[in-house]
This record gives C-alpha cells, sequence and structure tokens, in this order.
C-alpha cells in the first residue's frame, strides 16, 4: 500500500487512507528462494482452528539498568473472553513475563495471572526499579506500578489515556510518574473503537423506546468549524509518587500530548481549543489538524504554569526539550494563518517565543500537509535545531542545520538521507544512512561510526502502541544506537563498537527488533508461525522463549517468486502459494489477491494476521487453491483515467507470468478476489475484464461519490471524540482514491473511477463482504448488489454483525471462510454453474461447506 499517512496500527483504521490494506500484506517484495509446494506425508497442512489457537509475544523490554527484560505473552487468540475490540481482543489473554538479563533465571510471570484479566506493558522507570502497567478486562482499563523489589503492584484506580498521537505518561524521575487520566473511568478511543458501540446505540434505541429522553446527536458546521451536541472528554494530568503514593493533578483539560523536560522540572502539555478551520478551497486531507492546539508548561513541583501566547496553534508530533531543559521545541502558526506559513519554534520558561529561520525549506514531501499523521521531523542540534526538510520542487528530503545563520544541508553528500534520527549524543546526532551508521556535529561535520558494506539499518523497535510522535520525533538521548544488518542484531557503542547481538542466520522468516539496552538486545523471529525470543548479551545469546511450536510440524504454503514486469515495465514479483502436496493440474482453481503497491511474500506470519486480518494467502491455499499475491503497481502510478486499466494490465502481467512459470494451472478457473481496497480493486478490475470467472470484495468500496462524506459508525455514534466531516472527504480526495477534489467538481472523473457506476460492465458473479461496524460503510455493497440485482446478474452479498473492518469472532472468522470457499466452489468448481442462470439464489450455506465442530 502506499500508504500516504503512515497507517501503521489497526487503532487509527478510521484515520487510515482509503481503505487500510491489513498488517500481514504490507510486505514489500522481496527477493528471495523459490519454496515449492511438496507435503511430507508426515506432516499435515495448517487449518484455520491451528491459526485461530495461535499465540504471540507483544511488546518486549529491556530495563535501563540492564538487569531485567519484560515481555507481553498473549494466550491462544480464541481464548479470549470477548472480541469487540479487533486484534486487541487478544490484549485480555496477555500475561507479563519478566526474567533476568543474566540468565540466572528461567523466565516467569510478572505477578500472577487472573484469568479475565490482561496485563500489558506500559514504560520502565529511569532507574529500572519500578513499571508502569495496565489491567484490562472485559469492561475497564486501569494503570498500575508494579515495584519490582517485591513485585508488588499498586493499582492506582485511574483509567488511563492512549493518546492517538501524542504520549499519555511521562516518567519526571526514578519515583514520580506524570500519567493522563480519563476521570469519567470510560475506556481510550484506542481500546473502545471496535468495543462497546453497539452497547451505546443500544441504550439510545432504549430511550426512544421509553420515551423520556432524547436519543439524538448533533453535527454543526459553519465556516469550516465542526460542532456536536456532546462535549469532548476533559482529561486531567496527575503526578503520582510510587513511594508515597501521593497523586496530585497539575493539569486539566482537553489534553493531547506530554512530555517531561530532562530532569523531570517541567512538564510540556499541550490541549485543545476549540474546532480549527478547514480551507473549502484546498483539497481535503482525511486526517487534517481538527482542532486548535495550546501550549503550556508546567512547573512540576509548584504547579506554575508558563503558557504560549494565545494565538500560537501547535501542530502535533513535535514536542522536544532541549537538552538543558529550558525550552520545548514545536512546529506552529499563528491563528488564521495555513500550516504553510507555520515555522520551528521554541517556548522558554520565562514564556518568550523564539522563530527558527528555515528559509523556504518545506517538511514534507510533495503534496503532503500537516495533519494528524504526518510529522514535522526535527530536534535541538547546537545553537540552532535540525530539520528534516526539501527544498521546493525538490523530493529529497535532507536534514538542515537551521537557526545558526543560514540554513546548511548536513547530508547533503548520502545517496539516500536518514529517514529519522536514531539517537542524540552529548558529541552528535546519531543516524544510518546508506548501510552505516553516521555522526552529524554541530559544526556540520559528518563522519561514519562504522565500516562500509555492512548493510546497516537502524534496528530501533516500535509496537502498535506506539504513537506517531514516540517514533519519529523522540530519538533516545544516548551515545549508543541499535543496529541491524543481514547477519543480525546488535548494539553500536558511542565510540563504533559491536556490542551484544543477536544473529538472524537460524530465522528462515521475519527478525523483528524488540528492546535494547546498552547491555542487551531482544528480537523476534515469525518463521511459518513459530515466534522465537531471542535475547543477546554481552555472554552470547540464548533463546528466551517460544510459542507456537507445533507449527514446526505443520506444513504452511510457501510462497513462489514469479518476477515480471509491470504495466510501466519496470521489474517486479508476485508471489504464488500452492496447496501443499497438490499438483498444479489438480488445484481447485487460481485465486489471484489484490491489493495496489502490496504482495504477501509469505515470510512474515504471525497470529493476528494469519487469523483475522482479511483474507490470508496461506488460508486460502490451505483450502486447495493456488493464490497468488499479484504486484499491482500504486495508484499513484497511473492517471486518474487510467487507473482502473492500469489495475487490470498489472493483474493480468502477474496470471500471465504465472501460467508460464507454472504449466498446468487452471486458467479457465481463476477468481480475483481483495480486500479493503484491494476490494476495491477487484471491483474495478471487474468492469474492464472477462478473464475471470469470479470475483469476491471485501470491505471494499464501490462508488466513491456515495462514500465522500459519509460517516462511519463510530463517528455517528461518538461524534465528540473526534469531530469532523472531513475523515471520508479526506480519503476520497487525498487518500487512495485521490479524486483531488468534490465530487461536483469533477462527475465525469468520480464515474469513471467508481465500479458502482460502471455495474452493466460486470458479467460475472460478484461476492460482497461487509460488515455493520466497518468504517467502509456497508452501504457500499449493498449498492452494488442492488446494482447487480437491477440487471439480472448474480452477486451473493454477507453481513457480519458487530464486525469491523476485518472479522474478530472466531466464530466470524471460521464462517467468513466458509462462505468463501463456499462461492468459489459454486462459481469456479466442477458444477460451477453459468453467471446469468435463472436458478434460484442459495438462501443458506450450502451442505458442502458444513460448519466446524
Amino acid at each position: 500500500m502506499n500508504n500516504r499517512t503512515h497507517c501503521a496500527i489497526a487503532a487509527l483504521a478510521i484515520l487510515c487512507a482509503l481503505p487500510g490494506a491489513p498488517v500481514q500484506a504490507r510486505q514489500t517484495a522481496l527477493a528471495g528462494p523459490d519454496r515449492t509446494a511438496v507435503q511430507d506425508p508426515s506432516r499435515r497442512t495448517v487449518t484455520l482452528d491451528d491459526a485461530l489457537a495461535m499465540e504471540t509475544f507483544g511488546s518486549t523490554a529491556v530495563s535501563p539498568d540492564g538487569r531485567w527484560v519484560v515481555y507481553e505473552r498473549r494466550g491462544p487468540y480464541d481464548s479470549s473472553p470477548r472480541y469487540d475490540r479487533g486484534h486487541r481482543s487478544a490484549y485480555v489473554t496477555t500475561r507479563l513475563m519478566i526474567a533476568p538479563i543474566d540468565g540466572s533465571r528461567a523466565p516467569e510471570p510478572l505477578t500472577p495471572t487472573v484469568p479475565g484479566n490482561g496485563l500489558l506493558f506500559g514504560s520502565w522507570s529511569p532507574d529500572g526499579r519500578h513499571l508502569l502497567v495496565y489491567r484490562l478486562d472485559d469492561r475497564r482499563l486501569e494503570a498500575g506500578i508494579v515495584s519490582l523489589a517485591d513485585r508488588s503492584i499498586h493499582w492506582t484506580s485511574h483509567v488511563p489515556e492512549l493518546p492517538l498521537y501524542g504520549v499519555g505518561h511521562a516518567w519526571l524521575d526514578d519515583r514520580r510518574l506524570a500519567l493522563t487520566i480519563r476521570p469519567d473511568g470510560s475506556l481510550p478511543w484506542m481500546m473502545r473503537f471496535d468495543g462497546p458501540a453497539t452497547e451505546v446505540v443500544a441504550e439510545r434505541w432504549a430511550r426512544a423506546v421509553e420515551g423520556q429522553r432524547p436519543s439524538r446527536t448533533r453535527f454543526e458546521t459553519r465556516g469550516g468549524r465542526v460542532t456536536t451536541d456532546a462535549p469532548p472528554l476533559g482529561l486531567q494530568v496527575v503526578i503520582l509518587d510510587t513511594e508515597t503514593r501521593a497523586e496530585r493533578i497539575v493539569a486539566e483539560g482537553l489534553i493531547r500530548d506530554i512530555e517531561a523536560s530532562p530532569e523531570g522540572h517541567w512538564l510540556a502539555v499541550t490541549a485543545s481549543a476549540g474546532a480549527a478551520p478547514s480551507d473549502p478551497s484546498g483539497i481535503i486531507r482525511q486526517s487534517a489538524v481538527q482542532r486548535l492546539t495550546r501550549l503550556t508548561l508546567v512547573e512540576t513541583a509548584t504547579g506554575r504554569t508558563v503558557a504560549a501566547p494565545g494565538t500560537l496553534d501547535v501542530a502535533p508530533n513535535l514536542l522536544r526539550w532541549s537538552p538543558q531543559g529550558d525550552a520545548i521545541l514545536v512546529w506552529a502558526r499563528d491563528d488564521g494563518q495555513s500550516w504553510s506559513d507555520a515555522g520551528l519554534r521554541a517556548l522558554d520558561l520565562s514564556g518568550a517565543l523564539r522563530v527558527f529561520d528555515s528559509e523556504d525549506l518545506l517538511p514534507l514531501g510533495q503534496r503532503l500537509g500537516i495533519d494528524e499523521l504526518q510529522a514535522v521531523q526535527a530536534d535541538w542540534f547546537g545553537e540552532g535545531a535540525i530539520l528534516r526538510a526539501r527544498l521546493p520542487g525538490s523530493e529529497r528530503r535532507d536534514w538542515w542545520m537551521v537557526g545558526a545563520g543560514k540554513p546548511r544541508n548536513l547530508t547533503a553528500e548520502l545517496a539516500v538521507p536518514p529517514s529519522r534520527l536514531a539517537a542524540v549524543a552529548e558529541d552528535g546526532i546519531r543516524a544510518f544512512a546508506d548501510g552505516r551508521l553516521w555522526s552529524l556535529a554541530a559544526d556540520g561535520l559528518m563522519q561514519p561510526m562504522t565500516p562500509p558494506g555492512e548493510d546497516l539499518t537502524d534496528g530501533q523497535a516500535h509496537t502498535l502502541m506506539v504513537t506517531a510522535r514516540a517514533r519519529v520525533n523522540s530519538p533516545p538521548r544516548r551515545d549508543w544506537t541499535v543496529a541491524r544488518s543481514p547477519s543480525g542484531t546488535f548494539i553500536v557503542g558511542g565510540d563504533g563498537r559491536y556490542g551484544p547481538t543477536t544473529s538472524s542466520a537460524g530465522c528462515g522468516g521475519t527478525v523483528l527488533g524488540r528492546s535494547a539496552s546498552e547491555a542487551a538486545v531482544a528480537t523476534a523471529c515469525l518463521d511459518q508461525g513459530v515466534e522465537t525470543l531471542t535475547l543477546g548479551t554481552t555472554g552470547g545469546e540464548r533463546q528466551l522463549d517460544r510459542v507456537n511450536a507445533g507449527f514446526a510440524d505443520l506444513d504452511i504454503p510457501q510462497a513462489r517468486a514469479i518476477p515480471h514486469r509491470d504495466h510501466l515495465g519496470r521489474e517486479t514479483t508476485s508471489y504464488l502459494f500452492m496447496p501443499p502436496g497438490v499438483e498444479p493440474d489438480q488445484v481447485k482453481g487460481l485465486l489471484v489477491l489484490v491489493y495496489p503497491s502490496v504482495v504477501d511474500d509469505g515470510r512474515y506470519v504471525e497470529a493476528t494476521s494469519l487469523a483475522i486480518l482479511g483474507p490470508r494467502s496461506q488460508m486460502l491455499a490451505a483450502g486447495g487453491y493456488a493464490v497468488l499475491s499479484a504486484a499491482v503497481s500504486s495508484e499513484t502510478d497511473s492517471q486518474r483515467s487510467t487507473m482502473i486499466a492500469s489495475f487490470a494490465r498489472d493483474t493480468d502481467l502477474a496470471v500471465d507470468a504465472t501460467l508460464a512459470a507454472v504449466p498446468g494451472l487452471p486458467e479457465e478457473r481463476m477468481a480475483v478476489i481483495g480486500h479493503s481496497f484491494g476490494g476495491y480493486t477487484a471491483l474495478s478490475i471487474a468492469t474492464v475484464s472477462d478473464r475471470f470467472k469470479s470475483y469476491i470484495a471485501w470491505a471494499g468500496v464501490s462508488d466513491l461519490a456515495s462514500k465522500w462524506g459519509e460517516l462511519g459508525f463510530h463517528l455517528r455514534t461518538w461524534p465528540s471524540d473526534y469531530p469532523s466531516l472531513d475523515v471520508s472527504v479526506g480519503r476520497i480526495e487525498m487518500g487512495q482514491a485521490g479524486m483531488g477534489g468534490p465530487p461536483w467538481a469533477d462527475v465525469e472523473g468520480y464515474a469513471a473511477a467508481s465500479p458502482f457506476m460502471q455495474a452493466d460492465k460486470i458479467d460475472a458473479p460478484l461476492l460482497l463482504i461487509t460488515a455493520d461496524l466497518d468504517y467502509v460503510v456497508q452501504t457500499q455493497s449493498e449498492r452494488m448488489l442492488s446494482a447487480m440485482h437491477r440487471q439480472g446478474k448474480w452477486a451473493r452479498m454477507v453481513t457480519y454483525w458487530g464486525e469491523g473492518h476485518s472479522n474478530s469472532s472466531p466464530a466470524n472468522v471460521r464462517d467468513v471462510y466458509r462462505e468463501i470457499f463456499d462461492w468459489l466452489e459454486r462459481t469456479l468448481g466442477p458444477e460451477a454453474v453459468n453467471a446469468r442462470t435463472d436458478a434460484a439464489p442459495m438462501p443458506e450455506p450450502s451442505p458442502r461447506s458444513p460448519p466446524s465442530p
């Protein structure tokens, strides 16, 4: 997926580009050896039940003092007590495990396990003596502090806020913790997105039934500002003392972000201050900043505050204290200005505002602007600051020294500049580029810290709980870094010497960095369902833990690389999955899985992606089908008027190459299947191709004009959380659809890019899969179903209730595959009927696909 908004986590699904790809499918084409589909008689093929019973590792964290490693171990996915939190449903099955770095004891539960309670990692205190954790049950999230001395937990009774964009907690020192909390005890939006929305709706229905209280919600827009009848929840920032357990509120309001100064004497707090107007003359971005944001500095000992000027509007994702703790760096504009007029500024403890002159440098790529997900990247640097930016007319973004004379390009000599900073040391900034680690000094001198030829990249780890600012704008202040090479992951000290290492040699799948300290590094190997957690120390490396060991004895369909060229003549690679032990001429059919700019190479196999995040290549192949993950070029690689034709042409080229490489595959029994933007792609191909006998579109948009402006279920239910009328508008104008404006500005263009408006050209049978909680609203499938019905054509729509963009309930996961396989048997199987048959449709599942016991 060409994910312009850097959507990395499922919690941001409602804000992700139209519509987001499944996590596993976000693998780029990787060169690798072909894998043949030959089944060992002593092994059996993986089943969906195997996938639903998988365990997985979550966050891993080495303590700052290098003594301990703590990690999340999630139980079998199908053991959760409830499934209305999307992929986070597994959080309730999570235990925190702890092990000494020196290997003197095996990992053990951090605290006794309480059935129905998941224990999640928060963060270590600076000295490693305390640990912030979160307890999640079927109704409530609560923050607690673990004392490592005796493993006791002080449960604070507070529900922590888990911000989507900022940071919700900050250790001030070894004993004091600043925590943003929800005073009403409600779940954070991140835990509520796939949660109790149906309960809220049922309560409103009950009001209407009883006739005593109104059951309405209200949006209003005027002058580009959106308001609702339900004010957003005010939050509080409390400082907790881990020794005395004293608490003190230091800030209240619509808190968005907090950041502690290096010594913990001050806390920077940003808070919303009313709706921000959108610009009706420009193109709308789906995650544009919807609210004005004010900045305040709070002295943690006294509560004294220093406020930025009342007209200063601060952009999200940059909040960086100077090393001395006397000023905070932000990207900001004045009220009434556009973000193009914003700049790098710093507020000091006296309330004075410093402006950094960056001349005509632009901090984001072309066609991108400031929004909730796009971050301006900057940090303090000597007497000025370092800013990632580009010159007008150029796509290349370098790191520039600004605020200390004329801006200087510090990375101009590099072939590919760093995308982020790895660490900030006293003698310079560390960054990875061109396969090496570099040190950038304040005088502009750039020196390599590692030898050439080692193909090093940044090995710093991030989890789904880490938000945009923490990922790209909070490099640690230290002189060591974590590096990754093809051979392993290791520490590079401040002197350039290599430290503790974990090897990649024994991992046939994907190696993920998990955590590191100067004394240890932890990595995870995801190899065909088996997850192995490894710890490297100065004494060597050892296996810390492993889950799904039984998968080593299962046959999981493997990917075979199919090299070919795309419609622009560029070399690319698709991947073919074959059922183990089945010859090409014996497969039930060839399924072509499509999602522009994305392929599945089969290397990344873990619990939630294999089980619940959309149609998986391995699971489809295990059903007896050959599955081709086709390399379809990005939607941005074609003009909008030729985008659909390009999708079809790339799909044909991938299929042609596969049929040539693997003789015997059934060209007469082929189907296209797509999920999310892949669902839109499948529908689009159906309007221009007669090559495929069947199509499956899951959670796909069919009509861009009706999707434009359509409110998702969650926004309708909780309008006060993130009041916006630009989410779906932005998806269409600046997201993957890229229409560049509203429907009335380009009626013909919208019609040409909408499969619904071309439904008369679809002749093949069409299976539509949708859900009532999906942000791709079910009306998109309903409209296409009605269009097929109006023409007397063959279509089936399957709706899952209580589900979102992908199915979470194990029963619904099993059922959706039953529906898919039943549909494929009816449209590709030996008894397949003509698409224009007059036979009555099937009102119930086929007896050929009975429910699992």
